[in-house]
């Protein structure tokens, strides 16, 4: 299974024809979208991925001047609503596949995401025998790791996922390397997009590495990640 995190900038309305035909390019089964706008370029944007096999489709929230988290997938899914959650449904959204659950994430700046990591690590501590992932724009880095002459603010609370066995995947795989997926007006890098992996859905990681392209050609002001999962055990799968 093929995962693709991409923060759209606003909805992408300058560039989305080139953006669709980036996010087409991965052959993604899963999308995870950040700063998608539930309007008539994200209604288009929507249908053209339905008409590709993403048909499976939820928006955390319908408000179109809002940024919001679209989640996209070939496979089937429903929403897994989250009381934990519930307090900023634009930028948090849950839904539960056959063999997983998935919660799509674009956490705010600064101090302002101190109360959804919160959120956050009390759905880490849920049994770990689900496996479980978090996917988007967390706005948080480790220290000094991923970001450069900055420190991030909430570090601590990605540490702290971390020590529950959680697994940062483009970390995992490139333990020793830096890697920026956004860069400040003052040309500072930091490595914001993230895919979390629960320590039951870790084992499955195949692949993990991010498309700098879209950056740089300006079709968003981020980089995507691209994350491989091999297949569920036929045993862990749910009717």
């Amino acid at each position: 299974m093929r995962l693709v995190t991409l923060n759209l900038r606003h909805g992408g309305v300058r560039h989305m024809p080139a953006v669709l035909d980036k996010l087409l390019g991965y052959k993604a089964d899963l999308l995870v979208l950040t700063e998608f706008r539930n309007n008539p370029t994200g209604a288009a944007l929507r249908e053209a991925l339905a008409g590709k096999g993403l048909v499976h489709q939820q928006v955390s929230h319908g408000e179109p001047r809002s940024n919001a988290v679209l989640v996209a997938a070939k496979a089937g899914f429903r929403a897994a609503p989250r009381k934990l959650l519930r307090f900023d449904k634009g930028r948090m959204i849950s839904v539960r596949f056959a063999d997983f659950l998935l919660v799509g994430v674009h956490l705010p700046n600064v101090l302002a995401k101190l109360p959804h990591w919160d959120a956050l690590l009390r759905l880490a501590d849920k049994p770990r025998a689900e496996p479980r992932m978090l996917v988007g724009d967390f706005n948080t880095g480790r220290n000094p790791q991923d970001a450069q002459g900055f420190r991030f603010s909430c570090a601590e609370q990605m540490e702290a996922l971390e020590q529950r066995g959680w697994v940062d995947a483009w970390r995992k795989l490139h333990p020793q390397a830096r890697e920026y997926s956004w860069y400040s007006h003052k040309g500072r890098g930091f490595r914001l997009d993230h895919v979390f992996l629960s320590p039951s859905l870790a084992p499955r990681l195949g692949g993990a590495r991010f498309d700098h392209t879209v950056r740089k050609r300006g079709y968003s002001d981020h980089s995507a990640l691209i994350v491989d999962l091999a297949p569920a055990p036929a045993e862990r799968r749910r009717p």
